[in-house]
């Protein structure tokens, strides 16, 4: 279902990038993750996001390596989960559960430990991303100094090109031609997502987002021209390049 190669490359020096936000990941999960056993992170959604993210220890309050995410695989079958075992590391006491759901696999690549955990301020009601503060990413970009042997501009460039097209996701577009974006549809602070009526805020413009992608049909609150907000629905996904504005 994809590339075992490009799933196995691990070059730390291509994660020594601006990270902005983590992903939340219990244990075991997390330790077989850095020590290299598990390339799958399984998820019960599919993900937009992809290019270098922190990966945080549940629980922990600290960033403890990072690791780029490389593509989103699924709805899988029983027996797409079953024949991918290595990948995933989970066992089937548990995929086998009748309410198991979490038939979504998250590819991870260029994954790193941190010799030294560093600290990020976790906002209420993070429980999937979380948005890191200034202080941590500064951290994060500090440890990478450095990292890596030193590449020739060719490669450098190969790698800043690789990274900038890996970093683009999707957002729902309205019928309007609107779209779920970071600048128009934060209100006060928020961002305002669901049905009518048992709408939520979220201060995580990413953790909208992944409300949204859980929702059979995308709905969002946003401004109309003459100023008024309002929900729309979704007629479709598009990458969100050169959208940060409408």
């Amino acid at each position: 279902m994809t590339n075992d190669a490009h799933e196995r490359e691990q070059d730390p020096a291509d994660v020594g990038v601006d990270v902005s936000r983590g992903l939340i990941i219990d244990q075991p999960w997390i330790g077989k993750i850095l020590r290299g056993e598990k390339t799958w992170e399984m998820r019960s959604t599919r993900t937009s996001i992809r290019g270098p993210i922190a990966l945080i220890e549940k629980g922990s309050g600290t960033v403890v390596g990072v690791a780029s995410i490389l593509s989103s695989l699924g709805p899988m079958s029983l027996q797409d989960i079953s024949n991918n075992k290595l990948k995933h590391r989970v066992g089937p006491e548990i995929y086998t559960q009748h309410d198991y759901k979490w038939n979504h696999a998250w590819v991870l690549g260029e994954v790193r430990s941190l010799s030294h955990p560093v600290k990020y301020r976790h906002k209420p009601g993070a429980v999937i991303w979380v948005e890191l503060d200034a202080t941590a990413r500064e951290a994060l970009q500090k440890a990478f100094i450095g990292a890596g042997p030193s590449r020739s501009k060719a490669v450098s460039d190969s790698i800043s090109a690789r990274v900038q097209v890996s970093t683009e996701k999707q957002v729902p577009y309205a019928r309007d031609g609107s779209s779920f974006c970071r600048d128009s549809c934060n209100r006060n602070g928020y961002f305002t997502v669901g049905e009518k009526g048992s709408e939520q805020r979220f201060a995580d413009y990413f953790a909208a987002l992944e409300y949204l992608e859980r929702m059979p049909t995308a709905k969002w609150r946003r401004p109309n021209p003459k100023g008024n907000w309002g929900i729309v629905s979704a007629i479709g996904w598009k990458d969100s390049v050169g959208l940060d504005q409408q």
